[in-house]
């Protein structure tokens, strides 16, 4: 009767403790970072083969709400988004480029303000297309800066 109390005790408890187990995760490698004098703007970070561009969200400014995009690098994504919003600096797009990403939508809004050009994101995580988050305006160097090319 002891051995089978005792037996019990320890099936029990172990299957307790194979509920929880440690998750290997690797560490993020930061590819850009615009953070002037400390205020965080937006960043690019690599996990594995997957990028993910966080941004405060430029629709509240008052507020401190950070959204956030991901995409994996197939067929060289990462490369052709930067190519193709360095392009926009020169073509000046007239309308928004919509671009489907897996979580969603990615809009970039191309702009000139007082002689500068600029584009800002915008991101939706759902299939209607209600954009949920902006983020502030950047130049060109800010993009380079962002996709670590400088």
């Amino acid at each position: 009767m002891r051995n089978l109390f005792f037996i019990t005790i320890l099936f029990i408890t172990s299957s307790a403790f194979a509920q929880i187990s440690k998750v290997e995760t690797t560490k993020a490698e930061e590819i850009g970072k615009i953070a002037p004098m400390g205020q965080f703007i937006i960043d690019c970070q690599k996990r594995g083969d997957t990028y993910t561009i966080m941004y405060k969200d430029w629709k509240f400014q008052h507020l401190d709400e950070y959204k956030q995009f991901s995409f994996k690098d197939e067929d060289n994504a990462f490369e052709n988004l930067y190519e193709m919003i360095i392009k926009g600096f020169d073509d000046m797009p007239e309308d928004d480029i919509m671009l489907e990403i897996p979580d969603g939508y990615l809009w970039l809004k191309f702009d000139k303000v007082w002689g500068v050009k600029q584009v800002s994101f915008g991101h939706s995580v759902d299939k209607n297309g209600s954009v949920i988050g902006y983020s502030r305006q950047l130049t060109k160097k800010n993009i380079q800066k962002l996709f670590g090319k400088k």
